[in-house]
């Protein structure tokens, strides 16, 4: 078989491998091996980090979200590394950083649609989180910006993710490589592909569509951090 198609197998592979390897359940795991609780029965039956904080154990909460952090960090690294080799681009990007990119976001699809799960899973922010900063440790600014906006302004857990996202997406297509500008617009690409990913798991199907994206959603900010049954 042809070495350049043989890549472009490996390279469809390490995609699949990142969404198998974000599909695992390290939260739900933890909360059983710890506690006997499935995560899927309690708080607000989220599989995912927040849910073991908050109704398993604080300690053992935080490390379940590095794990999953480590999932999209991981993904984006590994793929980086090892992906093509091909001196071309796509979308105006390189080809190892497209591929980085696309197995970083294949990463939060398997943390949130996880077949071990039966499609079930988190909601994919500490997935995300380590991918992006992955790409660019420097993210954290952006992110954390448009995280605070719109829990401060917006009120409201979606548009928190929503404006994290996008705010993260543009920085990394101008600064991929740390603070030198390269733009890529592949991490643009990752915007619709994340909001596509994420934005599902986000919305609460107890309440209408209006109500999901309300702005000043919650009276409180501390009301943003309670799990909610969804």
């Amino acid at each position: 078989m042809d070495l350049k198609l043989l890549n472009i197998f490996k390279d469809l592979g390490i995609i699949l491998a990142s969404f198998l390897a974000g599909a695992i359940p390290f939260c739900f795991i933890l909360g059983r091996m710890i506690s006997g609780k499935r995560l899927t029965e309690i708080g607000d039956k989220n599989p995912g980090g927040w849910n073991l904080v908050f109704n398993v154990s604080k300690i053992w909460g935080v490390l379940g979200i590095l794990l999953d952090m480590a999932k999209g960090y991981f993904a984006y690294f590994l793929a980086l590394k090892f992906s093509g080799p091909f001196s071309i681009q796509i979308l105006g990007t390189d080809y190892n950083m497209f591929i980085a990119a696309i197995a970083g976001c294949a990463s939060v699809a398997g943390h949130n649609y996880s077949p071990f799960m039966k499609f079930n899973g988190g909601k994919g922010l500490a997935a995300w989180g380590g991918f992006v900063l992955a790409a660019n440790p420097y993210v954290f600014i952006p992110a954390a910006a448009g995280f605070l906006s719109g829990i401060f302004i917006a009120r409201n857990m979606i548009w928190s993710v929503m404006l994290a996202v996008t705010f993260s997406g543009i920085f990394l297509s101008m600064f991929s490589n740390y603070w030198t500008f390269a733009f890529s617009p592949v991490f643009l690409l990752t915007i619709a592909l994340l909001f596509a990913i994420m934005l599902p798991r986000q919305i609460n199907k107890n309440n209408s569509l209006g109500i999901n994206f309300k702005f000043r959603k919650e009276a409180t900010v501390g009301d943003l951090f309670k799990p909610k049954i969804r």
